[in-house]
């Protein structure tokens, strides 16, 4: 991924998705970061899952997965990375932990449903147990929705979300050379896009969510070219009538 590719995506993504308001506001209730051994800021997790598609959490069954994403939370502390981690810099073994943290978020309680006079247990599922992820550490994990993994090539298990996690970290490489070479800084890319409240995680599921899920395609050199071309002056032709 080049650097006008994630750009002209992005661009788009804050013209098209209704999904900003929703995250600064949840980024808002749970200044200066997420914490999930925190009440109030699970309650506003559960909230902004709910307003970017996550049905499975029940607004009555809220409560109880609170409890059971604290206790998550207090059992896998050492494995979350640090607050300052990065994707770009994660080890071998923080990937091995990232699964971990994936499959055990995944297989959580969400919530209880009835069909048919009978109850069955509704868990985080892949895409919920992802942007859980995301919420607590979103300068290491991105967002996973299910048309993307599909598009992909990725199931739902452990290994291709750490699969994901490495092409992710791939392509942001890829976007950080091409971005020094240009003077720019990998921590400026977000400004630098206009995109100051999204991380470089966050900016990679920007694209696929123009370019996959929407089926919008990266300007090509050539179309860029072209537009340059069209946007300089022209000079008026000489007035030969004189």
């Amino acid at each position: 991924m080049k650097l006008f590719e994630l750009a002209y995506a992005c661009r788009l993504y804050g013209v098209f998705s209704n999904s900003d308001s929703t995250y600064c506001r949840f980024r808002e209730n749970t200044t200066p970061a997420f914490d999930i051994l925190d009440h109030l800021h699970r309650k506003a997790l559960f909230v902004w899952l709910n307003s970017w598609g996550c049905r499975q959490f029940a607004l009555s069954f809220h409560d109880k997965a609170s409890d059971h994403l604290r206790i998550w939370g207090q059992e896998n502390l050492t494995r979350i990375p640090p607050a300052r981690a990065s994707l770009l810099t994660l080890t071998d073994l923080d990937f091995v932990n990232a699964g971990t943290l994936y499959v055990g978020l995944r297989d959580l309680q969400a919530s209880v449903r009835q069909r048919n006079g009978n109850s069955y247990s509704v868990t985080f599922d892949p895409t919920g147990a992802a942007k859980t992820l995301f919420a607590l550490r979103n300068q290491v994990f991105p967002p996973w929705d299910a048309s993307i993994r599909v598009r992909l090539g990725y199931d739902d298990s452990q290994e291709s979300y750490v699969e994901y996690l490495q092409w992710v970290r791939r392509e942001l490489r890829e976007v950080a050379a091409d971005a020094e070479a240009h003077g720019i800084a990998a921590s400026d890319i977000p400004n630098t896009l206009d995109r100051p409240f999204s991380s470089l995680p966050k900016l990679v599921d920007e694209y696929n969510w123009v370019t996959i899920r929407n089926g919008f395609k990266p300007l090509s050199l050539e179309d860029i070219n072209n537009w340059w071309r069209w946007a300089r002056p022209v000079d008026p032709a000489p007035d030969n009538t004189a």
